[in-house]
């Protein structure tokens, strides 16, 4: 008779099994550990990308914020900390209480050269000077600011033309927005947005536009002075106005200036803020002598406007 199988496994089938179990033992100790490596060390995730990537953009905007604009509305601070020495003066009260610590610009009381009134820096007023001081105006205090300050005086206006030379027009209106609105400003802040929007011109500073158009987008009212008289002009300083003048070529300037009448003294006179000097700012003008000289050109509401909040 022939020999019943055996239900039982062999010696091999046992081995076999026995190699399965110890090879499933080793993996799912692997698993183990590697599932406990993650949970110590981490490899970064899909949101763990992300969220890098969210702070290195912060951190990039941040920096370039720093390095492009350094707007003083918004680095008042730290600007105080690195101006040059300047005279004790009262100051009245500002916009703000970092304001209020800011000297007001110290009146020399000398009579202002006509000639002296142009686009060219004066002496010493190189890229070398951190000009931080008020000017009290028709609309209130105003914050001074200078083509040629070190924060932006080599700053390419339209990526070719340096402020300390070009930037009288985005640095006169700065001094308006910066001070009357609600808009840190500074000057390489409105000169990208007259890059943006038309303003700039190639190596002749900026077009007339640029006055009326920035202003209006940054929600003052600007109007073309047509009467150029002095009672006219006088009036409109006495009753809440800054007025901005396109000076034009000849006794001043071979180009072109911008600069702000600001306001009407008790003699008949007026104070300026000159973009290109700071020496101008500190005495007296002819209103009548500066009028004869704007700019004999009408577009865009030139040479003078009217500005009020």
């Amino acid at each position: 008779m022939k020999q019943a199988l055996s239900n039982h496994p062999s010696k091999k089938e046992s081995s076999n099994l026995l190699s399965h179990l110890l090879l499933l033992g080793i993996l799912a100790c692997a698993l183990t550990i590697l599932a406990s490596l993650y949970t110590f060390y981490r490899p970064f995730t899909l949101d763990d990308l992300r969220s890098q990537a969210g702070l290195l953009q912060a951190k990039i905007s941040a920096f370039r914020e720093s390095f492009h604009t350094e707007d003083p509305g918004s680095q008042l601070s730290a600007d105080l900390n690195n101006t040059q020495s300047l005279p004790d003066t009262q100051v009245p009260a500002s916009k703000s209480s970092e304001e209020d610590s800011i000297p007001y610009i110290e009146s020399t009381g000398e009579q202002g050269d006509i000639t002296t009134l142009s686009t060219e820096l004066e002496d010493g007023e190189t890229l070398d000077t951190i000009y931080t001081v008020m000017l009290d105006t028709g609309c209130g205090p105003m914050l001074y600011f200078h083509q040629g300050d070190l924060r932006w005086g080599d700053y390419l206006y339209g990526g070719e033309d340096p402020m300390n030379k070009y930037g009288c027009g985005p640095t006169a209106v700065s001094m308006i927005i910066n001070s009357f609105s609600d808009t840190p400003a500074s000057p390489i802040t409105l000169a990208d947005w007259s890059l943006e929007n038309g303003g700039y011109a190639l190596h002749s500073g900026s077009y007339h536009s640029l006055i009326p158009n920035s202003l209006t987008a940054h929600g003052f009212q600007v109007e073309t002075v047509t009467d150029r008289s002095y009672d006219h002009v006088a009036s409109l300083l006495s009753s809440g106005h800054i007025l901005i003048a396109l000076m034009g070529k000849g006794t001043l300037t071979q180009n072109g200036h911008f600069v702000l009448f600001t306001k009407l003294l008790d003699n008949g006179q007026v104070r300026i803020a000159d973009p290109a000097s700071y020496e101008n700012c500190t005495q007296d003008w002819d209103l009548t002598q500066l009028l004869s000289e704007l700019k004999k050109v009408y577009d865009n509401g030139a040479p003078l406007w009217s500005v009020s909040l």
